[in-house]
């Protein structure tokens, strides 16, 4: 469904869908009141009779007074969808979710209260403190904007974990730990469709925003490796990465390498400031290629530190 389709008896969604893959669609929150457009990915394997949601998005939140229909989990089960022969994800809700969430930032989590209630909530297991229920209100960047935090069990993973169904059978999905923007992201690999799917490791055309918990050099060390994995396949200019805006279904290697140069261009210099500025209560910087394709927002401290550490 397109934005600002006219629905006769029905409200106008906060998401579209489009399809991705055989089994994959993305589905996008295009007009949330945090400006952050998140990108939402479903795999729907009718075999295992499950649903795979990677992120659940901003939870609907909106400025504009036309969107009524503001639950992801609703509009996967109701809104017709043109690239599934006009027919719902899910429709009524027949198959069973899992939901894989890629961080637990704020406008990744706020609208997986509705999943929680029956279904798993996934994370990575790499930095178990970061997610913990004391850090999580901060970690999540819920106490800095005034919101509640959603309330869910999170069931950590740990690298290299295969999704199953309840019933024990293949999402045909590989979790990857990938840290480095925060100490929890994870990615999402699909074997036998190349697809990688990063979060917000990177993605194009909007700031790669890290927080004070991220970490360049080991942001650098997570990008290797899917640089490495990707090489690996024997097709490899065909695998495609999806990124939690703004970047989908683009060639892998291309965008890997590409804004792996970019970061290296920031700690080594080359690429020059933008701007310096303070945010709640802490230096930041912000430095962006004159073409506008890759862009970073961070603390000035994560520059100083990855300066100080050799970048190969």
């Amino acid at each position: 469904m397109e934005k600002g389709t006219s629905l006769e008896n029905k409200q106008l969604p906060a998401f579209t869908a489009r399809r991705l893959t055989q089994t994959t669609f993305l589905i996008v929150e295009w007009d949330d009141v945090f400006n952050e457009r998140p990108f939402i990915y479903v795999k729907v394997v009718p075999s295992a009779k499950t649903i795979l949601i990677m992120d659940t998005g901003c939870g609907g939140a909106t400025h504009n007074p036309e969107i009524g229909l503001k639950s992801l989990r609703e509009f996967i089960e109701t809104i017709d969808v043109p690239d599934n022969n006009g027919k719902p994800l899910n429709e009524g809700g027949k198959m069973k979710y899992i939901v894989v969430e890629s961080h637990c930032h704020y406008d990744h989590i706020l609208g997986v209260e509705p999943f929680a209630t029956d279904s798993p909530i996934l994370g990575s297991s790499h930095s178990p403190t970061f997610v913990s229920p004391e850090n999580f209100p901060v970690n999540s960047e819920c106490n800095a904007l005034g919101l509640r935090p959603p309330i869910y069990e999170l069931t950590l993973v740990p690298h290299l974990h295969e999704i199953t169904s309840s019933s024990g059978l293949s999402m045909g999905l590989t979790v990857l730990h990938t840290p480095g923007h925060t100490p929890d992201e994870l990615a999402l690999w699909d074997a036998d469709e190349q697809m990688l799917y990063v979060g917000d490791t990177l993605y194009e055309d909007d700031p790669i925003i890290f927080p004070t918990g991220g970490s360049l050099p080991v942001w650098f060390s997570t990008i290797d490796q899917l640089i490495e994995l990707v090489k690996t396949q024997p097709d490899s200019e065909n695998v495609m990465i999806n990124c939690g805006h703004a970047t989908a279904l683009r060639p892998a290697l291309e965008v890997l390498r590409t804004c792996r140069k970019f970061m290296e261009n920031v700690v080594s210099g080359e690429e020059p400031l933008k701007r310096r500025y303070l945010r709640r209560g802490t230096w930041c910087v912000e430095f962006k290629e004159d073409e506008g394709r890759f862009s970073l927002i961070c603390p000035e401290r994560l520059v100083l530190e990855a300066q100080g550490e050799a970048v190969a």
